[in-house]
């Protein structure tokens, strides 16, 4: 960045997001003047909900383009953007009563995994499957709240005495990378599907000729880039209320139809094995 932008950035840090646009508006670019109008037109409510590529594609810019602006107003980037923009209409979001959270909660894990079931599309499923049938090696990622269902789908796989690797450092998820190949299979875990780890990781794991599934609440972002399957979930969350439970339950749903999936195509093998695995740990128990 050059001196210029930089002041220019520092002279509008503060305030809400309308009055920032504000303060640059005269000297906007043309690609800015669309970004200007798209976000005095359209609901914030529905701008915290879209990815950088999605925007994108919405208003034909380039991403860097987005960026350049984001920064213009006075953000370190896209996901600080949004994180105020989302803060500036949260006051509305999860307003239960004492009365009411209980019920609330549990319409909210309700609706998000209908929306789930509805979005999958079970080719979608069995293409997935196919890959985790025919890898040599899976390695699962996730990192923050998405590294629970890596996690899961890691000891799923195990159990079911399949050669999978978990690795939730970043560092190491790239040394991990370095000595796979075509034969190997990668499964990363990201709601944004903006995460910069471990689109760092897929772009890694596509060098090495790696299959990639990512499953994600976003068709379109810049990890499913690299997706050779894409399993979108339709669960949106805000910025600012990033990591909710419903995530993680959805993110769950979609391991469990994996391995679940994956255990039907071969029930008695995975039997013996799973039995075995059980049996294994039986003298650990009291």
């Amino acid at each position: 960045m050059d001196i210029t932008s930089e002041r220019g950035r520092q002279s509008v840090i503060g305030g809400s997001i309308e009055s920032r646009i504000e303060k640059i508006r005269s000297s906007a670019t043309k690609s800015q003047k669309k970004l200007i109008e798209y976000l005095s037109s359209t609901n914030y409510e529905k701008i915290i909900y879209l990815s950088i590529t999605e925007l994108a594609e919405v208003l034909d810019v380039a991403e860097a383009t987005i960026l350049r602006f984001c920064r213009l107003l006075g953000f370190s980037g896209y996901q600080e953007f949004k994180l105020n923009l989302a803060q500036e209409v949260s006051s509305k979001a999860h307003d239960y009563s004492e009365s009411e959270y209980i019920r609330g909660l549990r319409d909210n894990y309700v609706t998000s995994l209908d929306l789930c079931y509805h979005k999958i599309s079970a080719e979608q499923i069995d293409r997935a499957i196919d890959y985790i049938a025919a890898a040599r090696t899976i390695c699962c990622f996730g990192v923050g709240n998405s590294h629970v269902a890596a996690i899961e789908m890691h000891n799923r796989l195990l159990k079911m005495g399949i050669y999978v690797q978990y690795e939730p450092d970043a560092h190491q998820q790239n040394v991990l990378l370095s000595s796979c190949g075509a034969e190997d299979l990668l499964i990363v875990f990201s709601v944004s599907g903006g995460t910069k780890d471990v689109i760092d990781a897929a772009a890694l794991a596509r060098t090495r000729g790696m299959k990639i599934i990512v499953l994600t609440s976003r068709d379109k972002s810049p990890l499913t880039k690299y997706a050779d399957i894409t399993i979108s979930s339709e669960f949106t969350e805000a910025p600012d209320n990033a990591g909710t439970m419903s995530a993680k339950i959805v993110q769950l749903y979609l391991v469990d139809i994996l391995c679940t999936g994956t255990y039907l195509r071969d029930k008695e093998k995975y039997d013996n094995i799973i039995a075995k695995s059980n049996v294994s740990v039986v003298s650990k128990l009291i």
